[in-house]
């Protein structure tokens, strides 16, 4: 592991442990990838009156600044009450929620042997053939469906997270609480896409598990299987088109698409047909604004992390961003 990490871990993981024999922590640095949690990889063994063991884990810290403000708690909790459910989530393991034992809030989990591959579908690093990349996509569609299908209330999510009398009005709250928090300057057109968004809101309908960030770049392949999704941080109770919004955002065409055999139509028929719920094209429309209103303040986040001295990456701004939201409400560039 880094200095930082040197001796933390080990106690952090004798502590879960108890009085076990011959204990190894390995660490093998962090990796790189993902931008609001630090990600290191390790393994363990230990003898005890049971035998000898070894595990293959993964801890995820927050970092020191980050362009998503969450609670480690809820993940943890969550994804603990999902391990029995019908669902390609990650086991978790332990949790240090306020930081006292490894710095920072931190949740440790299963490590798993597949491969990550941001932009599979348009080839990526994978290069798979056009029939491979189609199958992914297909994968995809149908870990969405596995995901709004979960019976959350028999899995007692309810009792974790908010369950939204109108998850738009909700999401309209949460995205613009973090753009008045984290803006260090006026935001015009990010109050002209809220007041867009509040007019256009669809009418409450089903609630259900959404993740918030499903893509590629978020799950790991074992092959070209779909074997586990990463990075539920965001995860919430909500209108499930807002994943479907955030999978047909335009922005994000690179990641979800495959040009002439797999667009918006492909994919939003494809999840029309697997799961039995017809996909209003106006709310579609307004959660794929609520997608990139979401990006640009997840990117302000990340602006206010860097001018207070807690992040290294330099944020550009959020002029690109801003272009494209105002196209997509019909409006001109100021």
């Amino acid at each position: 592991m880094g200095d930082e990490l040197d001796g933390e871990l080990e106690r952090f993981v004798r502590g879960r442990l108890g009085a076990v024999d011959e204990l190894t922590v390995v660490g093998q640095g962090r990796v790189t990838g993902g931008q609001s949690r630090e990600n290191w990889p390790f393994d363990v063994s230990w003898k005890d009156h049971e035998g000898s063991h070894h595990r293959r884990l993964f801890l995820r810290r927050d970092p020191v600044g980050s362009v998503l403000e969450t609670d480690r708690r809820v993940e943890f909790e969550v994804l603990r009450r999902l391990h029995e459910q019908p669902v390609r989530a990650p086991e978790v393991v332990w949790l240090d929620a306020d930081g006292s034992e490894l710095g920072r809030p931190s949740l440790v989990m299963t490590r798993y042997d597949g491969r990550n591959d941001h932009f599979v579908l348009e080839g990526g690093v994978s290069r798979f053939d056009e029939a491979t990349r189609l199958d992914i996509a297909s994968q995809m569609v149908d870990l969405t469906i596995e995901i709004h299908a979960l019976d959350w209330r028999g899995a007692g999510l309810h009792e974790v997270l908010d369950v939204p009398a109108d998850p738009a009005a909700a999401a309209i709250d949460e995205w613009a609480g973090v753009v008045e928090r984290q803006s260090l300057e006026p935001q015009p057109v990010m109050a002209l896409v809220e007041r867009w968004l509040r007019h256009h809101k669809p009418a409450s309908g089903e609630v259900t598990v959404v993740h918030g960030d499903i893509k590629p770049g978020n799950v790991l392949l074992d092959g070209h299987r779909v074997q586990v999704l990463l990075d539920w941080e965001t995860v919430h109770l909500g209108d499930p088109n807002e994943d479907v919004g955030w999978v047909t955002n335009p922005l994000r065409r690179r990641e979800h698409q495959i040009p002439g055999r797999w667009e918006v139509d492909e994919l939003v028929s494809a999840y029309e047909a697997r799961s039995g719920r017809a996909v209003d094209r106006a709310a579609l429309r307004f959660w794929q604004v609520l997608a990139n209103y979401k990006l640009a303040a997840i990117a302000l986040t990340g602006m206010r992390s860097f001018c207070d001295g807690r992040s290294h990456r330099v944020w550009s701004g959020i002029g690109a961003l801003h272009r494209v939201l105002l196209a997509q409400i019909d409006q001109e560039q100021p």
